[in-house]
């Protein structure tokens, strides 16, 4: 795969990812009758994110360090 596909694709799952998770928070919110609005939830979900995709970088790296030694 080619680097320019490669991260068309990320950015893409990113923000699916990105989207879905703010959408689920605000619907959960709205459910509880706890509402946030919409704003507080897309920053949630970013922050979220943020930490999923820093903890699944980490758990790649320590794998490839694993295989290599």
């Amino acid at each position: 795969m080619t680097s320019r596909r490669r991260v068309w694709r990320l950015s893409v799952s990113l923000t699916v990812w990105w989207a879905l998770i703010a959408l689920v928070l605000w619907l959960v919110g709205k459910a509880l009758d706890q509402p946030a609005t919409l704003a507080q939830c897309i920053a949630s979900a970013a922050f979220l994110a943020a930490i999923g995709e820093t903890g699944d970088w980490l758990r790649r790296r320590r794998r490839a360090d694993r295989q290599t030694s």
